[in-house]
């Protein structure tokens, strides 16, 4: 699914933010890339995306280079960042309403697709607040809910679980490991500070330190 070589980022000339990484991603594999906030494991992320244009290296996904790769005709990609992205104004239910209706889908479907997402996430009692009204936890639950209702081959989530409290955190890595059981088809590459997390899912763990690629499983 995911092929990079030699990859270097960098927004000064003194500094890589991603220093010479390389690595594999199979289909249907469960990765989490571990580190602290500047290890690089969101830029990497974002490069992943398409979201940010790095110097040197190369980057496939699904065989294909990323600089020629059509997102909406060879592969479907799922990213779910830290900072949160809304229609502010609208609630909970007309936002995961409009990503399908984006996508043309009968109003039958999306309203069964948004109902099971509400339920499987725990929102139903808030889909008609406005998202601005939600608490960073809430928000967190209805990216999840949001991008759990599209199919997927390439689930990419940043660090989703930081700044949340214990208890917010322990719910976000049950949702997370109910999503990842639902779709044991997709590729998923999980971000997180806390190496526990990536161990209760039972994710191969890369983990990654100013930059570099330090540790990878399949080294061992």
């Amino acid at each position: 699914m995911i092929s990079i070589k030699n990859l270097y980022l960098s927004f000064t000339k003194e500094y890589d933010a991603l220093h010479n990484i390389n690595l594999e991603v199979a289909d249907g594999e469960k990765v989490a890339l571990v580190g602290d906030s500047e290890s690089g494991k969101t830029m990497l992320l974002r490069v992943i995306a398409g979201l940010e244009k790095y110097k040197q290296g190369e980057v496939y996904l699904k065989g294909i280079n990323l600089h020629n790769i059509d997102f909406k005709q060879d592969l479907s990609v799922g990213f779910v960042p830290k900072s949160f992205v809304f229609l502010k104004n609208k609630t909970v239910k007309e936002n995961l309403e409009y990503v399908l209706k984006m996508r043309n889908m009968d109003m039958a479907t999306i309203n069964l697709k948004v109902l099971t997402a509400l339920k499987n996430f725990d929102i139903e009692p808030m889909q008609n607040l406005k998202v601005k009204e939600l608490s960073d936890y809430q928000k967190t639950l209805v990216q999840l809910a949001r991008v759990s209702m599209r199919k997927v081959d390439l689930f990419l989530i940043d660090n989703i679980c930081a700044g949340l409290s214990d208890a917010e955190q322990r719910d976000i890595v049950s949702k997370l490991k109910m999503l990842i059981e639902e779709r044991p088809e997709s590729t998923f590459v999980l971000a997180f500070n806390n190496l526990n997390f990536a161990n209760e899912l039972g994710l191969k763990i890369i983990k990654l330190k100013d930059g570099c690629v330090v540790k990878d499983e399949k080294d061992q």
